[in-house]
């Protein structure tokens, strides 16, 4: 399990992450990041980190339209990285290597998160409603869930981290097999 500050610090850059969504064009369409952390001072003398966001890129042909689909592409990554013989799944291996290599995760960095920023429709009596989403799940499975509904000054924020709470819904069972492809391929490629 996560310690108290670190599930704190990283529902802080999801926060971050939500405000900068605008600004960067994330969630229109779909946007995956990679969240990860490293020591504050490049010695590591010091016991500080800091969180950090990496947009994973896709291909144009996995550009969502439908937020519906998003648990699907994300259950396809995670196979793709396992699967070195496909075309598309070496781009993105090779991708996520990169990333990987230049974020320093095979020494100081830390891997924390995956997390899928998208535009969704809400359930509401009258009509649905359109509201910015940030989900994520971290290496512990916990679940963060990121709702931010146009003209509220705040989104709501929710945490869950209970047993199995990452698999509690679609987009969170497809972010924790992304998750878990990574720290294979991370595993695999520090032997």
């Amino acid at each position: 399990m996560l310690s108290f500050p670190a599930v704190h610090t990283l529902a802080g850059c999801l926060l971050a992450v939500d405000a900068d969504a605008d600004v960067l064009g994330w969630g229109r369409p779909a946007t995956l990041l990679l969240l990860h952390d490293r020591p504050l001072h490049p010695d590591g003398s010091a016991r500080l980190r800091a969180v950090r966001s990496v947009e994973f890129p896709l291909h144009p042909d996995d550009l969502l339209t439908d937020p519906a689909e998003l648990p699907a592409l994300l259950h396809r990554l995670a196979t793709a990285l396992g699967q070195p013989d496909r075309d598309a799944a070496t781009a993105y291996r090779v991708t996520l290597d990169t990333i990987i290599e230049l974020i320093g995760i095979r020494s100081v960095a830390r891997l924390l998160a995956w997390a899928a920023v998208y535009d969704d429709l809400l359930p509401a009596v009258c009509r649905p409603r359109r509201a910015r989403r940030v989900d994520a799940v971290d290496t512990d499975g916990g679940l963060y869930q990121l709702t931010h509904l146009p003209g509220e000054e705040h989104p709501a924020l929710a945490v869950h981290d209970g047993p199995g709470a990452a698999h509690t819904t679609p987009a969170g069972s497809g972010l924790a097999a992304l998750l878990a492809a990574t720290t294979r391929l991370a595993a695999r490629s520090q032997r």
